[in-house]
């Protein structure tokens, strides 16, 4: 496009990119886009949505993130009815019990909310009327821990769940493919993650020592793996595996990252422990699957290493 002469906000590219990669299939969000875009080198960033705009949050020196591929192909296109958009799916439902729960008709919940974000302001006014500011309050009022049925889920709203996703294809795969669904587990780990992300930005602003701090974010890291895969169930017993090991071998916090079901792990870790970290992971983890000829040696590089926050994309014009 800059070719062309076109010139767009990194937060528009950002929006447009995410909108076409829903055309493979996948109810994607925005995140990995708008990082890809938006990155600044030194910083992390707290990316916002409706509109898209990333804050930088200073990271603390003497630590280092080490990627690591749990070597687990997840094909999220393929799977994405019972996986991905199933989740998306789930949450949009819980997030319109939860409107009705609280006040709001089913019509008008049907036809205004589509996100746990939509009702996030509904849960914190129920959650202030006991005291607390938190809305797990309400999702632990109102949704119930067993899986919901179809049939359970239409009696609440006053519709049939194929009208009501009538207007997408991929949510209709969804539906034709679950036999329930996990509206309280996802809810839950939906707020308590928002809520994470913005206590990882609080930490990194506290006094303390490098250590606390570290090891403060590291809780915070390990908390969102626990909850991604016991609530929102993304993980995989390849990933499982190789987090324990990161936790074994000393790493602050280990988690998924990504959408989950595959992919990479990232942990938090000393700077000056990096390559022994490293080595040690190649043992631990990478050794049996060179063994078993699943990955090369010479790859290795490709599957385990040290990371730090980079720019984002960018437009780099050639003088000639």
């Amino acid at each position: 496009m800059a070719v062309l002469g076109f010139n767009f906000p990194k937060r528009e590219v950002a929006d447009f990119t995410c909108k076409c990669e829903r055309y493979i299939g996948t109810q994607s969000g925005g995140m990995d886009q708008a990082i890809s875009l938006m990155a600044k080198m030194g910083f992390a960033s707290l990316i916002d949505f409706n509109p898209i705009r990333a804050t930088d949050v200073s990271l603390p020196s003497g630590g280092s993130f080490v990627i690591a591929h749990s070597l687990a192909e997840s094909k999220k296109a393929v799977t994405a009815a019972t996986n991905y958009n199933n989740r998306v799916v789930e949450c949009r439902l819980a997030a319109m019990v939860l409107a009705v729960k609280l006040g709001m008709t089913p019509k008008e919940a049907i036809s205004t909310v589509r996100t746990l974000s939509d009702v996030e302001g509904l849960c914190v006014s129920f959650a202030a009327s006991l005291g607390s500011s938190d809305p797990v309050v309400a999702v632990e009022q109102y949704l119930h821990e067993e899986p919901y049925t179809i049939i359970e889920i239409e009696g609440l709203l006053s519709e049939s769940l194929t009208d009501i996703m009538s207007d997408s294809s991929t949510s209709l795969s969804v539906l034709a493919a679950a036999k329930h669904f996990k509206l309280y587990q996802r809810a839950k780990h939906v707020y308590t993650e928002a809520k994470r992300v913005f206590s990882f930005q609080e930490i990194v602003h506290t006094k303390g020592s490098e250590e606390e701090v570290l090891e403060k974010l590291g809780a915070i890291m390990d908390a969102s793996h626990q909850s991604c895969s016991v609530l929102y169930e993304c993980s995989c017993p390849e990933l499982e595996e190789l987090v324990s090991i990161c936790k074994d071998l000393g790493a602050f916090g280990a988690r998924l990252t990504g959408a989950g079901w595959g992919g990479c792990t990232v942990s938090l870790i000393k700077e000056n422990d990096v390559p022994a970290y490293i080595l040690s992971l190649k043992e631990r983890f990478y050794q049996s699957r060179i063994e078993r000829g699943i990955i090369n040696r010479n790859d290795l590089g490709l599957y385990v290493f040290a990371s730090k926050p980079s720019n984002g994309a960018s437009i780099i014009k050639l003088q000639w």
